[in-house]
C-alpha cells in the first residue's frame, strides 16, 4: 500500500464514542464532550448523555465562564440522582449490599421532605366542629380537562356531617362545564366566580352567594382567580354527579 492509500485509510477511520465513554465522562464529573466531524457518537451513547446531563458539543465550542461569575453546580440530591450515582459508581455490579445502600439513601432522602401540614379541626362531643380555614390546602380537582387549574378540599366527612358536604374550591384562569345532581350553595371568599346557564352569565364577587338547584347544567369559570366555600345537599354529591 502506497503512502496516498495509507493516508486515505487513516482519514476514513473515525473515532467511536460509546456508552462506556459517556459513563467515564460522568464519573470524572465532566459536563460535556467535544466532538468533530471525524467522531461517531452511537445512538445509545447519545441517549446515555441525555440521561446523565452531558452535552455533546461540535468542534471547539467549549463553554467559557467569566471569572467574575464562577459556575457553581448545585448538588443533585434527588432520588433519581442517588440511584444513578450509586449504580454508576458500582460499575453496574448490582449486589444485595448495593441495593441496601440505595434503599437507605432513598429512605433518608424521603425523610427530609417537608410534610404537608394537616388540616386543623377542633371537635366537640356534641358534634360541633371548628375548621381553621387557613390550614385547608386544596387538592387537584379533575374536571376532565388536564390544563384546568382547579383545586378542592372537603372539610367534613360524611360521618361528621351526614346530610351535607362542605369544603373549599379554587379556580385559576379556568372554565369547565358541570351538571349538578344535588343542590349547592357557594359563598365567594376571594376573587370573582362566573356561572353561565343557558347562555346567561352571572358574576359573583367576594362576599356574594350563589344557590344552584339540582339538575342545573352550568359552566364554572374564573378568568383570574376565585376561592369559594361550598355546601351541597345531599352529602354524596360525587355519586350524584355524571360529568365524566
Amino acid at each position: 500500500m502506497n503512502d496516498n492509500k495509507q493516508e486515505s485509510v487513516v482519514k476514513s477511520l473515525k473515532k467511536l464514542i460509546t456508552v462506556n465513554d459517556m459513563r467515564t465522562i460522568f464519573n470524572n464529573k465532566e459536563k460535556h464532550i467535544c466532538v468533530d466531524d471525524n467522531t461517531i457518537v452511537t445512538p445509545a451513547a447519545k441517549d446515555c448523555a441525555n440521561e446523565l446531563g452531558i452535552k455533546i458539543l461540535k468542534g471547539d465550542q467549549i463553554p467559557v465562564v467569566a471569572p467574575s461569575q464562577p459556575l457553581v453546580e448545585k448538588e443533585d440530591v434527588s432520588v433519581e440522582s442517588i440511584i444513578a450515582n450509586e449504580v454508576s459508581d458500582s460499575g453496574l455490579n448490582i449486589t444485595e449490599e448495593l441495593i441496601n445502600k440505595i434503599v437507605n439513601k432513598v429512605v433518608a432522602k424521603i425523610g427530609t421532605v417537608e410534610k404537608r401540614p394537616e388540616m386543623v379541626k377542633e371537635c366537640d362531643p356534641s358534634g360541633i366542629r371548628l375548621v381553621r380555614g387557613e390550614t385547608v390546602k386544596c387538592d387537584r380537582f379533575d374536571t376532565g380537562i388536564p390544563t384546568d387549574k382547579v383545586g378542592i378540599k372537603e372539610v367534613l366527612n360524611i360521618k361528621e356531617c351526614p346530610n351535607m358536604a362542605t369544603g373549599f374550591l379554587e379556580i385559576e384562569n379556568s372554565s369547565f362545564d358541570w351538571t349538578l345532581g344535588y343542590d349547592e350553595v357557594d359563598y365567594i371568599i376571594e376573587g370573582s366566580l362566573e356561572i353561565t346557564i343557558d347562555g346567561r352569565k352571572y358574576i359573583g364577587n367576594a362576599g356574594d352567594v350563589f344557590y344552584i338547584p339540582k339538575d342545573s347544567s352550568i359552566t364554572f369559570s374564573a378568568p383570574e382567580y376565585c376561592k369559594f366555600f361550598f355546601s351541597t345537599y345531599p352529602a354524596n354529591w360525587q355519586e350524584l354527579s355524571n360529568n365524566k
